[in-house]
């Protein structure tokens, strides 16, 4: 390998993605695997009913986890039944580390107590809302297995933004939203 090649920055340098649910399970490992890639990440801890834990200090725990590595990410905390607040996100975002280049959303899976996966699938349609015209979507259903769609998500934002997956993968991209973000994407197990 040349020298010139040692210092060439991480793929996703440069990418600011905002991850909703951040902070267990699929999106604790889609958010490493982005931090990993280069992004810089707003960990997003989506607070909801049932949820036995304190999305926001699960936000800045991972976060300073990713930090002590070297990595970027900033912790964020969300209502999910405040689309208000979803709304406001992306800008909040775009303010503190930059413009976003995509939007990954959590969905719990179907069977999830509260009516969650309703209510994240609303959440995601509020990030949408609020993405610049050119940024990724992706929403990702609890479903499938988290290293496969972490891996997924990585591959879908280092890919052409017109590419389309195989059909195999398990990723469905759509022709874009209302908001005029680039691309919606939905990967299910």
């Amino acid at each position: 390998m040349s020298h010139a090649a040692s210092y060439a920055p991480p793929p996703l340098d440069g990418c600011v993605v905002l991850v909703v649910d951040a902070t267990t399970g699929t999106g604790r490992v889609v958010t490493a695997r982005l931090c990993a890639a280069g992004a810089a990440v707003a960990v997003v801890g989506a607070g909801h009913r049932g949820r036995g834990d304190d999305a926001a200090t699960n936000a800045a725990f991972l976060c300073k986890e990713l930090a002590d590595i070297g990595l970027v990410a900033l912790p964020y905390q969300v209502d999910a039944e405040d689309t208000e607040a979803v709304l406001a996100l992306p800008a909040q975002i775009a303010a503190d580390i930059g413009p976003l280049t995509a939007a990954v959303v959590i969905v719990p899976a179907k069977e999830a107590a509260y009516g969650l996966a309703d209510t994240f699938r609303a959440v995601s349609a509020a990030v949408v809302a609020g993405l610049p015209a050119h940024a990724v979507h992706i929403e990702i259903d609890q479903e499938a297995r988290a290293e496969e769609l972490a891996r997924s998500v990585v591959d879908r934002l280092l890919g052409p933004a017109d590419s389309e997956p195989d059909s195999g993968s398990g990723i469905e991209s759509g022709s874009g939203s209302e908001s005029g973000s680039e691309s919606s994407t939905s990967i299910r197990g």
